[in-house]
């Protein structure tokens, strides 16, 4: 019983179409037992034939003959005529009747348009044109216009023609096609069966790298923040978004210079409702000139239903004064449960993590009180306000006079919606615009409940979106801004989804509230590794590499082991020592070069 190794060398590394890449396969039986100590012997005198395929099997070539060399390897070459994804399979009859077959992954490039050749194309066809017109332009100015006369002169310019355009195909060919040399059976093969010989130095002179615009980075070691990868939406905190309504129904007049994006102050006024009849009251106050019992009553009504307004807001401010006291409760509580953790963390009797609970509770508790208690004044405002406008309807009158309430900004932020505009008639309660502060925005994740283990253990994550130009912001660390605030206590029954919320700064306010992000919770600890910048890495069927630069003109193209991958690095497992220099641009024209 044995066991066949197959190892492949290729040349180029990257074929492109148009050239004759070079295959050089090597078979080896590793017979167990027996004589000779299990090492493989040579497979030799084998009748060795390839087919090209495409990846859904499709044959596109078949029959290839390979051509023994010494050692147990085989010859083939072929030329890719079309860019894509292919396979090579070899199929293998030894000596002895035996048989089997083993494919490789290859990956053609298309090969660059060599602007040379078309620029010399159209320099000729140019020529021959201008040749052909001259001739005839000539004929027809001397009166000797014929067929016999021109046909043989434009015959000659497009031989000649045929002839230049061949001649630069020759020299010149319109694809940059590279003469690819045969690979040497005697060269060492290091790499193991079924894998592809990956290293490869290249020599670039320095005009060429700068022509490249080649840059380098060193490999150092750094902290990764990669893990847990989610996505969640940018959300205002509550007690910084806000709505304008009327106390009153009336005709809205707002300030000048009022509009979408403005700045405004907490009680800063922003307009007025003007509390005016509409046609029916008009009918109504001359029907109040001939009874005044009746205009009395509409007065009663009026102001019924202002106080109707008051009692309303009352009753919302009692709410909130309950809310409030309802939070100092649980913040004294949590003060208390603070005090405890922090004592039984000083005996190391309970986690740290207990502590910072407890530190969470009492800032939770303090942010309720805040905001019930800023609602509580925003509604004694608004009391204030709706009291301000109960006035005594006098004897009637042809024109009724007109009351005005001011619209005041509950908080300081944006206007970021506008419901209605000057002069329009709105009611009670209509939301007229709506306001927000997102100097400070939270992001709310959505974590599965199988990773919770994983976000309660960690505090540091990072986060990015398409509005941002995909830069990276870390929340948690020593560079980055923000904090968690707190971990969902409810699991979604449809997603099985916890909501995980951070507190981040929004200076420039480029995170807007609904907007989507992708956050990345650090589950790599605070442990540093080896790494190098995403765009140093390339990848080509399945194997990870970079080009360094080992001084001078040389580069070498060398496989890597990936580990963490973070927002903007890779964690480096093998491949690379710390100080070695990595490009980061210019990769694409390395690619493109010929190995020395």
């Amino acid at each position: 019983m044995g066991e066949f190794n197959v190892v492949l060398r290729r040349s180029p590394a990257d074929p492109r179409t148009g050239e004759t890449a070079q295959f050089l396969v090597r078979f080896a039986e590793k017979v167990e037992g027996g004589f000779g100590g299990g090492e493989p012997v040579l497979l030799e005198k084998a009748n060795v034939t390839a087919k090209i395929t495409q990846t859904n099997g499709t044959v596109i070539a078949e029959n290839i003959a390979a051509k023994a060399e010494a050692g147990g390897n085989y010859q083939v070459a072929y030329a890719f005529s079309s860019s894509g994804d292919y396979k090579i399979v070899f199929n293998v009859a030894t000596a002895d009747n035996r048989t089997f077959s083993v494919d490789f992954p290859v990956s053609v490039a298309s090969a660059p348009i060599r602007s040379s050749f078309w620029l010399g194309l159209a320099i000729l066809s140019l020529l021959t044109l201008g040749s052909i017109g001259a001739v005839v332009y000539a004929a027809k100015r001397s009166g000797k216009m014929s067929f016999k006369r021109i046909a043989p002169l434009a015959v000659a310019a497009l031989l000649i023609f045929a002839l230049g355009t061949a001649a630069l195909a020759f020299f010149l060919p319109p694809s940059q096609t590279r003469v690819i040399a045969e690979i040497s059976p005697n060269a060492t093969v290091e790499n193991p069966a079924n894998q592809l010989e990956t290293k490869t130095v290249l020599t670039v002179p320095k005009e060429s790298q700068i022509l490249f615009g080649i840059k380098t980075e060193p490999v150092s070691s750094r902290q990764i923040t990669g893990g847990l990868k989610t996505t969640g939406t940018v959300r205002a905190r509550p007690d910084a978004k806000a709505v304008v309504v009327p106390p009153v129904a009336g005709k809205i007049v707002l300030r000048e210079g009022i509009t979408l994006g403005s700045a405004v102050g907490r009680g800063e006024q922003i307009g007025y409702v003007e509390q005016v009849l509409d046609v029916s009251g008009q009918t109504a106050l001359e029907q109040q000139r001939l009874d005044v019992e009746a205009q009395q009553r509409d007065v009663e009504a009026r102001r019924l239903d202002i106080k109707n307004t008051v009692l309303q807001l009352q009753s919302q401010q009692a709410d909130f004064r309950a809310k409030a006291n309802q939070a100092r409760t649980q913040l004294a509580q949590a003060n208390r449960e603070l005090r405890r953790s922090e004592n039984l963390v000083e005996v190391g009797a309970v986690p740290k993590k207990r502590l910072e609970e407890a530190q969470t509770a009492v800032k939770v508790a303090e942010q309720e009180i805040s905001s019930a208690e800023q609602q509580v004044k925003l509604l004694e405002n608004q009391i204030k306000q709706a009291n301000a406008g109960q006035t005594i309807f006098r004897a009637p009158t042809v024109r009724q006079p007109n009351k005005t309430f001011p619209l005041t900004a509950p908080v300081t932020g944006i206007i970021n919606e506008i419901k209605a505009t000057s002069g329009q008639q709105v009611e009670t309660g209509t939301e007229i615009l709506s306001l927000a502060n997102l100097s400070t925005v939270l992001l709310e994740a959505q974590v599965f409940e199988k990773d919770l283990p994983v976000v309660r253990e960690s505090t540091r994550a990072s986060f990015t979106a398409s509005a941002l130009s995909n830069e990276v912001y870390n929340i948690g660390t020593a560079d980055g801004d923000g904090r968690l605030v707190s971990i969902g206590q409810t699991v979604n029954e449809q997603t099985r989804t916890v909501s995980v919320i951070y507190e981040v700064k929004n200076p420039t306010n480029r995170l807007r509230d609904g907007m989507f992000v992708e956050i990345t919770v650090d589950t790599s600890g605070n442990q540093t590794v080896l790494a190098v910048p995403k765009k140093a890495v390339v990848t080509e069927q399945g194997q990870s590499f970079v080009f360094v630069f080992d001084g001078g003109e040389t580069f070498e193209k060398r496989p890597v082991a990936l580990g963490v991958e973070g927002a903007d690095f890779y964690e480096i497992k093998s491949g690379l020592k710390e100080g070695e220099r990595v490009v980061t641009e210019g990769i694409y024209q390395l690619r493109s070069t010929q190995p020395s």
